[in-house]
């Protein structure tokens, strides 16, 4: 389909906005004003009022009463999933989004991903989210999503991305209303965390799925002390319960498809590290650590031989910790509070040292304290310039851990496409390693934020990120910055989830 008739079908295709509504007064008029005033225009909105006892479901009769395109849907208090099933099934639009009562959609947002679902005829198209933290926007919630969003990109199955994965949201997308309707797709009703397995089938099945670079969509943080959202309570047990139990039921999804084996092991590796978000809490709270320790323990059980190295050393022992039921022992190494670990050199590779290494009363695999690429706590930079010419940084990682893999930073658009990769340039001295950007090459972008992000790859095809955060610098370094040049300005950015470049 051309770009011209997109544009012109643009007036006569509806989309229909689904609005998960349940005791979020303060936030609705926000919300709702954000997706009347959508550049896109042919929308209905159908929000679902969840027996809320606040003053939502009145706030919600004023918009019906205001606006022609507005509906508003009263029942009996099922839970988030049974509202969002409900109002794909009243859907009139072909293509149909689900919102979070307490969230914002930008104001291009459905403008964007209408115009790319028209154009390739996609069941569902991806856009970039960020962090609402009063005023201000936010990447450092996310931990891989930034990068499924960080170019654009069209594929047919989930074997041409399988990084896709990481962004199991719902309400940064549209998804095509009988594509969903044809294969049954739905969320699971009474589960508190229903987006990640719906959103998971969704993919598997999709047969044309387009991701844009540009932010769509803004995910609320509420303050400290208001009635959280249930993504806020993840450490408290029963949430956490939940949690693993949705993680159980995905895994089920694909037991009688063969030929996603890979695509469900790969998911629960992305839950496994997901779950672990949730293992410092239970140093303070014996309750969550009952929870914790039986609810992994039984999706271990269930998950069985799992390739985990990809999660890195300190979460493999984790795991190995949690199998055999070592509490005390989990408890002791989460209360570890410095963020630096100390390396061991052992026939030739690097481990973590710490007490469970060799240890002869608990004899626990080195393998899975093998540090074979960047972990956190083992690697930092030691020092970044930059000047009118150049921006170089010197990185310290272990000479093993380097020569195991490959390492190398970029810097990467944070709002559209464009990146620009630092060039290795060697050694600079025992454990540590030089990078350097020629400031004068790449086409900079006026006024855009550049993230700077680690990459690394192992010779057997383990890979994987990191934004580089204050805890990847040593003490007090950050208050040496911004730095500055004519290009911008480098510093610690909340938008950019680490350190980024502010371009003049």
């Amino acid at each position: 389909m051309s770009l011209e008739h997109a544009a012109g079908e643009d007036q006569a295709t509806l989309l229909s906005i689904v609005v998960l509504v349940y005791n979020t007064a303060q936030y609705l008029p926000a919300c709702f004003d954000s997706l009347l005033q959508q550049d896109y225009r042919n929308i209905e909105i159908i929000a679902i009022d969840d027996a809320s006892t606040d003053d939502s479901l009145a706030i919600c009769r004023d918009y019906e009463r205001r606006h022609a395109n507005f509906r508003c849907i009263s029942k009996h208090n099922e839970g988030g999933a049974v509202s969002g099933n409900l109002g794909v099934s009243l859907a009139r639009g072909r293509y149909v989004a689900l919102v979070d009562s307490d969230d914002m959609v930008t104001t291009d947002g459905y403008r964007l991903l209408m115009a790319q679902a028209l154009q390739a005829d996609a069941d569902i198209v991806i856009g970039r989210a960020a962090r609402l933290q009063g005023d201000s926007i936010s990447s450092v919630a996310f931990l891989y999503e930034p990068y499924v969003w960080s170019r654009r990109r069209s594929f047919d199955s989930v074997a041409g991305f399988p990084d896709v994965i990481h962004d199991c949201f719902y309400w940064n997308k549209v998804f095509r209303t009988g594509f969903l309707r044809d294969n049954g797709l739905g969320m699971v009703p009474g589960l508190l965390y229903a987006d990640r397995p719906f959103v998971h089938r969704a993919y598997w099945y999709s047969r044309r799925t387009v991701i844009i670079p540009e932010l769509v969509y803004y995910w609320r943080r509420r303050p400290e002390g208001a009635a959280a959202s249930i993504s806020q309570n993840f450490r408290q047990a029963d949430n956490f319960v939940d949690r693993i139990h949705s993680m159980k039921l995905e895994w089920h999804d694909f037991d009688d498809i063969p030929e996603a084996a890979d695509y469900r092991r790969a998911i629960a590796v992305a839950n496994l590290q997901r779950a672990l978000h949730a293992a410092p809490g239970i140093v303070a709270s014996p309750a969550l650590r009952q929870a914790f320790l039986t609810s992994m323990q039984e999706l271990l059980a269930l998950y069985g031989e799992l390739d985990c190295r990809a999660l890195g050393a300190r979460r493999c022992l984790y795991l190995e910790l949690i199998k055999r039921g070592e509490t005390g022992g989990l408890c002791f190494l989460l209360g570890i509070t410095s963020e630096r670990g100390w390396i061991a050199e052992i026939d030739g590779a690097c481990y973590w040292k710490q007490p469970f290494l060799d240890n002869p009363e608990i004899a626990l695999p080195r393998a899975c304290m093998r540090l074979e690429f960047p972990n956190i706590g083992f690697f930092r930079l030691r020092d970044i310039c930059l000047d009118e010419d150049n921006l170089s940084l010197t990185l310290e990682l272990h000479d093993r851990i380097m020569a195991s893999c490959e390492v190398w930073f970029e810097l990467h658009a944070i709002n559209g496409e464009g990146s620009w990769e630092l060039q290795p340039e060697g050694s600079a001295g025992e454990h540590r390693w030089h990078y350097r950007l020629d400031m004068r090459g790449p086409d900079w972008q006026p006024g855009s934020l550049y993230g700077l992000v680690l990459h690394y790859r192992t010779t057997d095809g383990i890979h994987g990120r990191y934004r580089i955060g204050p805890a990847m610098v040593p003490p007090g370094w950050p208050a040496s910055l911004p730095l500055r040049s004519s290009v911008g300005n480098l510093m610690f950015s909340p938008e950019a989830g680490g350190m980024g470049l502010a371009v003049n």
